[in-house]
């Protein structure tokens, strides 16, 4: 009875000392942007053994936002869940390889959320930072086509890209990696040369 009364008391500190502290601004979601790694090795395991390697090195160029867009979700009273999004250009020299096929990587889209001020259960990470390293779309102006539904044909525009998620900004480690090549998807594995 202690122990859970104690653990009781330890997140309701905890909640009470979140809310008391300032959210961060804009800087701060780009700060996390600027932490992606710029070298990534992924593997994707076939069955007959013919395992296929995916590798990708980005330059960042320039923002697309000046600055990441950033809004407030309130789920009740205290419990507040930050979304960001942010786009960033690479430079020309920055690709994704895909078995001996190098193709340009021309931008990343950033999609989080930070989750220090909500409610959540202990499970709840604290950070859930959703990466795309785009490729073949040189005005990074996807994921949705430009004029559709009236030009018809496929809703999104990204063809191609590397997908994954980071729950840990301290390490950026790459999380449930997923290839999209010629609007086939299939997941990866990180393989971690100590990037």
């Amino acid at each position: 009875m202690t122990k859970g009364l104690f653990l009781s008391l330890a997140l309701c500190f905890s909640s009470l000392a979140m809310a008391h502290t300032a959210m961060p601004g804009p800087a701060f979601y780009r700060s996390l942007t600027n932490k992606i790694r710029p070298d990534g090795h992924f593997r994707i395991y076939m069955p007959d053994g013919r395992h296929q390697d995916v590798t990708y090195h980005f330059k960042f160029a320039k923002p697309i936002y000046p600055e990441p867009i950033v809004t407030d979700q309130n789920w009740g009273v205290g419990d507040t869940i930050r979304l960001f999004w942010d786009r960033i250009v690479f430079d020309d020299e920055s690709y994704l390889e895909v078995g001996g096929e190098r193709l340009p990587l021309t931008c990343v889209f950033v999609s989080g959320q930070d989750n220090r001020f909500s409610k959540g259960g202990m499970l709840t990470p604290e950070f859930l930072i959703r990466i795309y390293l785009v490729a073949n779309d040189f005005a990074c102006e996807g994921p949705i086509r430009k004029g559709w539904p009236q030009i018809g044909g496929k809703k999104e525009a990204w063809d191609t890209y590397m997908h994954y998620e980071v729950r840990d900004p301290t390490i950026m480690l790459p999380q449930d990696a997923v290839l999209r090549y010629r609007w086939n998807e299939i997941n990866a594995v990180l393989i971690d040369k100590g990037n």
